[in-house]
């Protein structure tokens, strides 16, 4: 589980021309004009957010620009583009915005906001006030309950903090998990035993499948795995791979995906996933008291399926598809 990563960086053009320097940054280098909301909305750390303004603002204001765009690249690879640019595309300066770090949180729990406007000396506000106030030396902390791949939307808060970005983040680095603890309600955290049992014991390719779903969705952390008894029936015991998972996802909604897994999209049935917490097996037919629709055990897998992929990032899908391929 990844509680930290880096944002889009900003950066404020000022232009004795806004619109052949617009014209000129999207001919020449494809940069895309994009509406504030695009702006704010965009989290991808390989990325540039540039406000051009006129040249005689003082204040980086992002309501002043006179265009938005999106380069999808790294600021320092704009800001090349920018110096080696036919009459350097008639910007006469360069302000460089504040940093952005995205925190995953647990909840939407008050507490750590608190606590992280007390410790880091911040202040929340939202997206546009804290790029405006932000200066150079200056880091957004950008708070989310959502998995930081591959987009956190929507963010719960915004703190800015006066801090550079390298101390701001190492200082997470150390932190970040004690911040999400302190202020995490008991119930919040989720320790499971997931027991893999197939047939024909392809149970590396199955714990690779789960390993990716995992990472894909952010599920959590894995504290251990190996191979273990699973006793299905009185004086009957099967040999199982076993792996504990420390997560903030309910059991129905975890036994859902799990689900995913067993099951392709044509109903064939490839493994079974079975889900303990706090010792009780998490029955199938939980999921269907939460359901509108009752099916029968392998229709809901075939559903389960098809949402799971919908869920996983395209490289992800793309292993598990090809870790399909090996089980059939």
């Amino acid at each position: 589980m990844i509680f930290l990563r880096m944002g889009t960086r900003i950066l404020f053009l000022r232009s004795e021309a806004p619109d052949s320097t617009c014209t000129l940054l999207s001919e020449k280098f494809a940069y895309e004009t994009v509406t504030m909301e695009v702006a704010k909305s965009c989290t991808d750390n390989n990325s540039t957010v540039l406000f051009i303004t006129e040249k005689n603002l003082v204040i980086t204001d992002t309501n002043d620009a006179k265009y938005i765009m999106l380069a999808r690249k790294s600021s320092s690879s704009v800001l090349a583009d920018l110096f080696n640019c036919d009459m350097k595309c008639n910007i006469s300066k360069v302000d460089i915005g504040p940093k952005i770090i995205l925190f995953r949180l647990p909840s939407e729990n008050l507490k750590i906001k608190e606590l992280l406007e007390k410790e880091f000396n911040g202040r929340s506000m939202n997206w546009q006030e804290a790029v405006k106030l932000g200066e150079q030396n200056h880091t957004i902390l950008s708070l989310t309950t959502k998995p930081l791949h591959p987009s956190p939307l929507p963010f719960s808060g915004h703190i800015l903090v006066d801090m550079p970005l390298h101390k701001c983040y190492a200082r997470l680095q150390r932190e970040a998990l004690m911040y999400v603890t302190h202020t995490l309600e008991e119930e919040n955290w989720y320790d499971y035993e997931i027991n893999l049992y197939d047939l024909d014991d392809h149970f590396e390719i199955h714990f690779q499948r789960l390993a990716q779903v995992i990472s894909g969705l952010e599920l959590g952390l894995v504290l251990g795995e190996g191979w273990t008894r699973d006793f299905a029936h009185v004086l009957m015991s099967l040999m199982v791979y076993q792996v504990r998972l420390f997560s903030l996802m309910p059991p129905i909604e975890l036994k859902k995906i799990l689900m995913g897994l067993e099951y392709l999209e044509d109903g064939t049935r490839l493994a079974d996933f079975d889900l303990f917490y706090k010792r009780k097996k998490i029955a199938w037919t939980e999921v269907q008291k939460h359901a509108s629709l009752k099916n029968n055990k392998m229709d809901e897998g075939i559903l389960r399926r098809n949402q799971l992929m919908a869920m996983l990032p395209e490289a992800e899908k793309k292993t598990i598809l090809n870790l399909d391929s090996r089980l059939k």
